[in-house]
């Protein structure tokens, strides 16, 4: 997408919307409770004019129910062509994990290292999912040098699993696509052996990222099907988020925002993130709008999944946003109508 494509959809946004001067509110983050964003907040100035509508909230009923998020990029975009995804499989053997275990009690998030024990090899939680990121970004960390696979590309569905995975329970959970460094294996049998797979298909992780493009504005909800962990993110306007996730390992299971989201048509930043131990492993992104109860979960097409990165703007549209400011606040007061600065006058 060019620079002049994102300056141009941002400005012609702002001279549609833009109505009267407000003072800004600061949305707060609504990561574990409902958004309640203040309303009436619209202002166009941030970190240039990529930041444009920084958070414009108004007060709904519909709202009640929903978690409320702007865009990062408000307007209309072209169809994606997938997110951007990478892949990392380390030894079966190693043993820096950094996850914590209470022994005595048998739960994570305590106790000493879960490396320490001798059967505490591979991967237990997301610490572990970053140490493994860190080192194929070449980042020190208690991953490096167990890097044994590695992905990276744009992939156009975010469904991904293993041999074992589609083996067992595909027909309960829908089928996957291979992680793109797995082959097919030969079927094992015996689903009932929790632990049982390839070798070479165990101890694994993904990352996607990029864009998540919304073409109807309304309520959606977004759930992830996980095997063994996950946490997924959606990034809106002036760094706002959403998040749900499971840490350290889970039975097989899909999980969504237990509310609604509101949102406007544009791109929401988003990054998702899983990790498999042994047996089974899976993870895919699904949607659905309106959702009450029984919902209709579907993978997120590929064109509304945007990879890469969003050009920002050149320097010289500050100062033509700054003339549009000045303009708009002039016809929402009692001033004369001014007149332009003479360095820019149409000639007449």
């Amino acid at each position: 997408m060019s620079k002049v494509d994102v300056t141009v959809r941002l400005i012609m946004n702002f001279i549609t919307t833009y109505t009267t001067p407000v003072q800004p509110d600061h949305p707060r983050h609504p990561r574990s409770g409902p958004a309640g964003l203040s309303g009436g907040i619209c202002r166009a100035l941030g970190a240039g004019i990529a930041a444009l509508a920084v958070a414009c909230v108004v007060p709904l009923e519909a709202a009640q129910a929903a978690y409320v998020l702007a865009p990062q990029y408000p307007g209309t975009f072209a169809a994606g062509n997938g997110a951007a995804a990478e892949f990392h499989r380390i030894g079966n053997d190693w043993q820096g994990s950094a996850v914590l275990w209470d022994e005595p009690n048998r739960r994570f998030g305590a106790g000493v290292p879960i490396s320490t024990f001798a059967w505490g090899t591979g991967l237990w939680g997301q610490v572990d999912w970053a140490a493994v990121h860190a080192a194929a970004a070449g980042t020190a960390s208690a991953a490096s040098g167990a890097l044994l696979q590695s992905y990276s590309g744009v992939l156009d569905t975010i469904n991904h699993g293993n041999s074992r995975y589609n083996e067992c329970y595909s027909a309960t959970w829908g089928a996957a696509d291979l992680a793109p460094f797995f082959a097919p294996s030969a079927p094992l049998g015996n689903c009932d052996n929790a632990e049982a797979a390839d070798p070479a298909q165990q101890n694994w992780t993904a990352r996607y990222s990029g864009f998540i493009r919304i073409t109807e504005p309304g309520e959606y909800n977004f759930s992830v099907l996980h095997d063994d962990g996950f946490f997924f993110r959606l990034v809106g306007a002036g760094g706002a988020e959403l998040g749900i996730g499971r840490d350290f390992l889970n039975p097989r299971d899909r999980l969504g925002f237990d509310q609604n989201l509101l949102l406007t048509s544009g791109l929401y930043g988003f990054e998702l993130g899983a990790w498999n131990r042994l047996g089974a492993g899976v993870v895919d992104l699904r949607w659905t709008t309106a959702c009450a109860a029984g919902c209709d979960w579907t993978l997120v097409p590929t064109e509304h999944l945007v990879a890469g990165q969003v050009d920002a703007p050149p320097p010289w549209t500050l100062v033509l946003l700054a003339l549009l400011l000045w303009l708009a606040r002039a016809r929402q007061t009692s001033l004369p109508q001014p007149r332009l600065p003479g360095c820019i006058r149409t000639g007449r």
